[in-house]
């Protein structure tokens, strides 16, 4: 039994980013696990999708091996984990038991926006500004090492984020896949998270987006957009926070369903240029995320069958 638990833990560790001398402390991280969630440890090592994704946690490579590794486990935990009933209690537990090493301060990003240029985000009239699906064509979190911006979230094949009004409720929903060849999503699934965003009423430009089904809870995060100079086009940036450390990224996205990266109107990408420079951010360092074999976004569909599954939300 002990060496099915030091092999769990040994794979959760690869589910956060650590330095070398973190790895180190798998005993420390043992011992916390088996003190404070040792029912879930033994349902895990019993229950073949819990296995599964820890296995597809260790493919993702660890102890810091990756600079995106992040984005491959989270991944990981919305596909595979999503079929185990076990593996997310697991996860939770850790967390809540302080059981997880956090991420290194400003390795996964830190946000753009501060108290000196916050008066510069546009101001939203409301959610319906961004009424649909948009394309994300480019990126600042892109899981390059030493970036600062490693996690690697920005970089995902077929990334999307969708505004769905439904059930007298404005919804957002983001997909994705996991990369494989050529950074595509072939056959793969795409995998999606939900969210009940609303502008603050406290924070002009704010736009509030709490997760009500992440892989860790609770998951939040805080959007502004940065540019927004045509009805089809802008520049915002996420900053979020998990129980396992903080994390932000920015995106110039595009809700015609045909457009790419590089099919910017010219005029277009002069102000968001100027936006990045604005932001402090160095506009041609950002990722380029072409979308090819993409499978279809489902952003309602997804939405409309959490509505049926919980109708609590």
């Amino acid at each position: 039994m002990k060496k099915i638990l030091m092999l769990l833990v040994g794979i959760m560790l690869m589910q956060f980013e650590m330095s070398a001398k973190a790895a180190t402390n798998d005993w420390d991280l043992l011992a916390c696990g088996v003190k404070k969630c040792p029912k879930q440890l033994l349902q895990c090592a019993t229950e073949g999708s819990c296995r599964k994704t820890l296995a597809c946690n260790r493919d993702c490579g660890g102890s810091g091996s990756k600079a995106d590794q992040q984005a491959c486990h989270l991944v990981c935990q919305l596909g595979l984990g999503k079929e185990s009933k076990i593996y997310p209690e697991l996860v939770t537990c850790f967390a809540q038991n302080e059981c997880l090493p956090k991420l290194e301060p400003g390795k996964d990003g830190i946000c753009p926006v501060n108290e000196t240029n916050a008066k510069d985000v546009v101001k939203l009239n409301s959610i319906s500004d961004l009424d649909g699906t948009w394309l994300e064509l480019k990126g600042l979190n892109c899981g390059k090492a030493g970036s600062g911006w490693e996690g690697g979230y920005d970089a995902l094949p077929c990334r999307s984020s969708s505004w769905v009004y439904s059930k007298d409720l404005w919804w957002y929903h983001t997909s994705f896949c996991k990369p494989g060849k050529d950074q595509y999503c072939e056959n793969s699934s795409p995998v999606h998270l939900l969210a009940r965003p609303s502008l603050s009423l406290k924070e002009a430009g704010l736009i509030e987006v709490p997760y009500i089904d992440p892989p860790l809870k609770p998951q939040e995060e805080r959007w502004y957009v940065l540019a927004h100079p045509h009805p089809d086009w802008m520049m915002y940036t996420y900053c979020g926070s998990t129980p396992a450390g903080s994390y932000a990224g920015l995106n110039i996205a595009s809700r015609d369903p045909d457009a790419r990266y590089s099919g910017i109107p010219q005029e277009v990408d002069v102000e968001l240029r100027k936006a990045a420079a604005k932001f402090g951010v160095d506009y041609d360092s950002l990722c380029e995320n072409e979308h090819k074999q993409c499978p279809a976004i489902r952003a309602r569909e997804d939405v409309e069958r959490a509505l049926l599954d919980s109708p609590l939300f």
